[in-house]
């Protein structure tokens, strides 16, 4: 009975008048009525739970009144080994439930047979034989559970199939649904969709599955560090997109091993009031409280109000309830999807925009055709709102500071096949997301939602813009062919030439596309990056990912200058970076400013570093004998740009460095990876044999170490050494090395 609070140990016993379910812990299933309704034609068996009154009894001095009709107790039926249904008013028998978990009369007590099919019920004399043993589940009500992993946020359940031989048990997104409730009963988990199935484990392909309630013999608790466990193992939920599977692995403790009880959550929330916003940000308690608040609103019954207030008005904004609600049809074209390489970057993810707004607490209605099938549904999910940014008290932007918002403000659903109930307890722009699998497309009917501002670059013609823009959301979707940006609708109704600002966004999208070696005779990934706009973020003033996320105080990304701001291409640059195969070990934050120096130079003719004087100081540094290990953010951007100046192929070195890195096997990748020092050579061979020229004397100069492996392979081709000292000096317009002439035989 380990960790199953909700029933009583195998040493209490039931209350008078409490009633109960008598489980067998051996056999796993009830002590029932199955026939008949009178001592004359009742039939007591052992059967698997169903819930009905024919399966409750209660206690009664030292009876056990029949649940369906309490005239009626359990006896022992005599001449024989059997038992029945006597009257309880004419009844002198006494049962006990014992300390050694049995129910017994006299010196006998309740017993299955170990024979097949276990139907039956005896009294035998009293042993330790498990067949002997019984567990007395209290009679509560029917609440389904849900078990939710601390680490995804989502629900353990059935994603596709019903029976044992054609269930796939995993993680879903919860909305409520039969397939993610459970039952506890004893030991064992009963699925929600058909009780007469548990949860088991397969060992062989440690993951779990649907088996026979009847038959199982699994046994489940939830130990001491909120793991789900089954014998040597817990239920741990891989870090693996979209976070589906379950697999059966050795405890640790980590998260995805950690579950909550959603009856859990509920009770830790009775008599706690929601938090004021701002509220601090090592306020742990209130934190957990809100998460917990956000899991159980996701988990209630839609025909049951919210049970717990959000505060929607602070962020993301309030729908007026006079707003008119809609129905639209929106194609969801998953034709192409995913990537057909690995491109060993950030690339942008399968999300379609839609001009559509879900209210706060409305509950809109999407869809499917009946004709989809279960695969098809499960590759389409919903996401109310492009605000995907979690905080805890130790992100960034909140540790030693306040939170500002709720820690979650956006919600994703599963779909399926026919009409889908979804409720958002924040509200948002209504976006689908698609997984990689077969390619379709297929119409979704969308119910009771909002239209919000959004405009299609080269679509929506700017006249109509001024009246587009007034809808009533709280943000606006401004969409290109390269890009989604989500703005405030009132930033948005500042915009008078959404034109301007989109081509601007496409336009330096293009040349960051460029810089990491893309063009005619390589495509880009496919898709749309998408930019978001939040009051607060969970790291610095913006970051990069998917979405790339910007504080709105500081970045307002309606405004026609922000894609032509110093921090759009850096962010925008991080995704474009090859982080573990050579730009973590030059600095991450160096080696993605190549992308906004490149941007800079293009849209401005510009160099920042030389503004700043950046090439003469990291210059001076290395000749005090500072290595590049002990340079700061600029100087090692100088060590890689001062190569970049030094030869004519210029912007053209650091596009084939790219386009070797992704051209490399997986194998290769994978080997460099492993290890700093192959990155490190990896770059400086490719860079020598793009230029033409050994820059081991320049590695030597910044005391930046490479192989003897790496230095004898290019030492192999005959490459003339190029100078150790390529600083990169004013006047730069006369500067040698700023036309791109490597001065031969200097050192």
């Amino acid at each position: 009975m380990a960790g199953n609070s909700g029933h009583l140990s195998s040493a209490s016993k039931a209350k008078d008048g409490e009633a109960v379910y008598l489980l067998n812990q051996s056999s796993n299933t009830f002590l029932s009525v199955t026939a008949g309704s009178s001592p004359d034609d009742a039939v007591l068996a052992m059967a698997p739970f169903s819930g009905d009154l024919s399966q409750q009894w209660l206690r009664s001095g030292g009876q056990w009144l029949w649940g369906a009709n309490h005239a009626f107790c359990l006896l022992p039926v005599d001449g024989t080994n059997d038992v029945g249904l006597g009257d309880a008013n004419a009844s002198s028998v006494s049962w006990s439930y014992d300390e050694a978990s049995r129910i017994v009369v006299g010196s006998d007590a309740l017993d299955v047979p170990l024979e097949e099919p276990r139907t039956r019920v005896i009294l035998s004399p009293a042993n330790d034989d498990a067949t002997q043993k019984w567990t007395i589940d209290l009679v509560s009500p029917e609440e389904p559970e849900y078990l939710i992993n601390q680490s995804s946020k989502t629900c353990l359940g059935v994603r596709k199939g019903s029976t044992p031989s054609t269930a796939e048990v995993g993680m879903l997104n919860g909305n409520g649904l039969k397939e993610e409730q459970w039952f506890s009963v004893g030991d064992s988990w009963q699925w929600g969709g058909d009780r007469s199935y548990c949860l088991g484990p397969d060992y062989d392909v440690r993951t779990v599955i649907l088996e026979e309630s009847s038959s199982s013999t699994s046994v489940w608790y939830m130990d001491e560090s909120e793991r789900l466990r089954i014998g040597d193992y817990a239920l741990n939920v891989p870090l693996h997109t979209p976070n589906a599977a379950v697999v059966l692995a050795s405890p640790n403790n980590t998260k995805h091993q950690k579950w909550w009880k959603f009856s859990d959550l509920k009770t830790s929330l009775e008599g706690t009031e929601p938090p004021v916003y701002p509220f601090p940000g090592d306020d742990e308690t209130s934190y957990n409280q809100e998460v917990s608040r956000g899991l159980v609103n996701m988990l209630t019954p839609k025909t049951d109000p919210l049970p717990h207030p959000r505060d929607v008005p602070t962020f993301p904004g309030t729908v007026d309830p006079e707003t008119p609600r809609v129905t639209k049809n929106v194609i969801l074209n998953l034709s192409v999807l995913g990537h057909d390489r690995d491109f060993r970057m950030v690339v942008p993810k399968d999300w379609q925009a839609t001009d559509l707004y879900v209210a706060e607490g409305d509950i809109c209605q999407i869809i499917l055709p009946e004709n989809l099938t279960i695969d098809q549904a499960l590759q389409i999910t919903v996401r109310i709102g492009a605000h995907k940014d979690k905080l805890n008290p130790h992100s960034g932007t909140v540790e030693n500071k306040t939170f500002k918002r709720m820690p979650v403000v956006s919600e994703v659903f599963d779909l399926f096949p026919g009409v889908n109930e979804i409720r958002s307890q924040y509200g948002g722009n209504l976006i689908f997301v698609f997984t990689d699998g077969e390619n379709f497309m297929v119409n979704a009917e969308v119910r009771n939602v909002v239209e919000a501002p959004y405009f299609r670059y080269g679509v929506t013609p700017v006249e109509e813009w001024e009246a587009i823009k007034t809808r009533d959301a709280p943000h606006a979707v401004l969409e290109s062919d390269k890009c989604v940006v989500v703005v405030p609708s009132s930033a948005a109704q500042e915009l008078t030439d959404p034109d301007q600002l989109m081509a601007r966004y496409d336009e330096v999208l293009a040349m960051e596309s460029y810089a990491a070696g893309f063009d005619e005779t390589e495509a880009p990934p496919r898709g749309k990056y998408w930019l978001v706009g939040d009051i607060q973020i969970s790291g610095g003033t913006a970051h990069s990912g998917f979405p790339v996320m910007f504080n709105r105080q500081n970045n307002d990304l309606a405004n026609v200058e922000t894609p032509y701001s110093w921090v759009t291409w850096h962010e925008v640059g991080h995704n474009h970076q090859q982080g573990p195969y050579w730009c973590n070990a030059y600095g991450t934050e160096s080696t993605v400013n190549l992308f906004s120096l490149y941007v800079q130079e293009q849209l401005f003719g510009t160099d920042r570093l030389e503004e700043h004087n950046n090439y003469v100081i990291s210059a001076d540094k290395v000749d005090g004998g500072m290595t590049f290990a002990e340079g700061d953010v600029w100087d090692r951007l100088v060590f890689l740009m001062e190569i970049k100046h030094a030869f004519p192929e210029g912007w053209e070195m650091f596009r084939q460095l790219f386009r070797t890195t992704r051209a490399l096997s997986d194998d290769e990748a994978d080997y460099l990876t492993k290890v700093v020092q192959r990155q490190i050579d990896h770059v400086y061979k490719t860079l020598s044999k793009i230029v033409g020229y050994d820059l081991v004397l320049t590695y030597e100069r910044w005391g930046l170490s490479l192989s003897q492996g790496a230095k004898d392979e290019i030492q192999l081709l005959g490459l003339e050494k190029a100078p150790g000292n390529l600083s990169h000096r004013p006047p730069f317009a006369g500067n040698k090395q700023n036309k791109g002439v490597v001065q031969i035989g200097t050192n």
